[in-house]
């Protein structure tokens, strides 16, 4: 429930928050927030937002809260599945919800049957944010991702499947 734990009336603390599609022309700003969130290398510039948000089974949505994007998230659907590409929120909005309405409102409006994603094995408040919701530990990628002075760390393989769904 976006308005929970907030502090005001419930009417007050709707008109705060607000969740929009991403578009291509949003590619400053999403780098912006993607580079405040995510360290050097990982960080994507505007023309990998651009290049994604360009692709047609890709999604991105943006939550707002007081006019001011603290969270965003692009995903790929294809075959009912959706797969997190970037999740990012604002270092100082963590832990207030935004992230997981964001996949909240993904889930209500597109209903996968599955979720996947990848994380780094370095990133383990994201792993935890993860496993809250019900990802389970799929597999590993060696060495996937790249670090500052030619580190390389795995990506853990996660899915699950969101909004109470089974598999069939």
């Amino acid at each position: 429930d976006l308005c929970s734990g907030a502090r005001g009336g419930v009417a007050e603390r709707a008109l705060e928050v607000s969740i929009q599609p991403l578009t291509i022309d949003l590619a400053p700003e999403l780098a912006a927030l993607h580079a405040h969130a995510f360290p050097e290398p990982e960080a994507w510039a505007e023309s990998a937002f651009e290049a994604s948000l360009a692709q047609p089974a890709n999604l991105g949505f943006g939550f707002s809260h007081q006019n001011v994007l603290t969270s965003l998230i692009l995903i790929q659907s294809v075959a009912q599945e959706i797969e997190i590409l970037t999740l990012a929120t604002d270092p100082t909005a963590r832990r207030q919800g935004f992230a997981q309405s964001l996949m909240s409102h993904i889930d209500t409006e597109l209903k996968p049957e599955r979720w996947l994603l990848d994380v780094a094995e370095d990133n383990p408040g994201a792993i935890r944010f993860y496993e809250k919701l019900g990802f389970q530990i799929d597999g590993r990628r060696s060495r996937y991702y790249n670090r500052l002075e030619g580190a390389r760390v795995d990506a853990i393989l996660m899915s699950t499947r969101l909004g109470g769904q089974t598999p069939t």
